[in-house]
């Protein structure tokens, strides 16, 4: 661990580079649905940042995240969200009724629970989930998945606060979903999951550390512009290979990391 970062009090070029990863991460969450927690977490932490500021700080930034990045893939129309009852949008409240339950519980646990155990969970099922993208095998979508898929990815981000875009955006591809709108309804959804994860961290004792958490969420809701707009220009076909093949790297640097001495 690169002990470089203060637990509370940050220098202004240390809150410039809080903001650099943030941005870059959420640029690659809003362009493939995922990275920004399973990226940003284990960076954070090598930096020498206590857990418990690190997770509350990555689910707020992340809701911000994903407030802006649901506009501007509505934007890009990869996504359809222009009224409350688009499939796009029925989408979202299934994962979201779903997910509320999933991280309060997660958050409520992750208080007191070491992170090793869950990472290797969330690695495996990561690269599981990549290699189930790339064989392109697919299941019949049923809302009853979708809620399943809103339940897991949310305690996932919860507990360790990564592990929520891969399940969710790499589930619904599984399921038929196509891979833009995937990653739309994955920003959209994860706004209120992010929120109600934070909330939980602050009600249970936590105190969010305002120099990490506020260049962060700078950083992540900046970022979607850029990142909706790399979205809507590639390929149906390339996306999903590559969503399938970011998926696989992410789940296996995350069991390489663990198992490493």
């Amino acid at each position: 661990m690169w002990d470089v970062f203060p637990a509370t009090t940050l220098e202004p070029w240390q809150m410039a580079v809080v903001f650099g990863f943030a941005f870059i991460y959420e640029l690659v969450d809003s362009s493939l649905g995922q990275g920004y927690g399973t990226l940003g977490t284990p960076t954070f932490l090598l930096l020498g940042m206590d857990p418990k500021a690190v997770v509350p700080a990555i689910l707020l930034s992340q809701a911000m995240g994903g407030i802006t990045g649901a506009y501007f893939h509505n934007l890009y129309k990869n996504v359809d969200f222009n009224g409350w009852t688009t499939t796009d949008a029925r989408k979202v409240y299934v994962i979201v009724a779903c997910g509320i339950v999933g991280v309060i519980i997660a958050s409520a646990i992750g208080i007191k629970l070491p992170k090793q155990y869950m990472s290797y969970y969330i690695g495996v099922m990561v690269l599981v989930m990549g290699a189930l993208v790339l064989s392109g095998l697919t299941f019949k979508f049923t809302w009853g998945k979708m809620g399943v898929i809103g339940s897991i990815s949310a305690f996932n981000k919860g507990l360790s606060g990564g592990g929520y875009g891969p399940v969710v955006a790499g589930g619904q591809t599984i399921i038929g979903v196509g891979g833009k709108a995937a990653v739309g309804v994955t920003d959209m959804a994860e706004a209120p999951i992010c929120l109600a994860g934070f909330v939980v961290w602050k009600f249970l004792g936590g105190t969010p550390v305002w120099d990490v958490t506020l260049p962060m969420c700078l950083g992540a809701a900046l970022a979607p512009a850029l990142g909706a707009y790399i979205t809507y220009r590639t390929p149906p076909k390339a996306f999903k290979m590559v969503l399938g093949i970011v998926l696989v790297i992410l789940g296996a640097l995350c069991l390489l990391r663990l198992l490493s001495p």
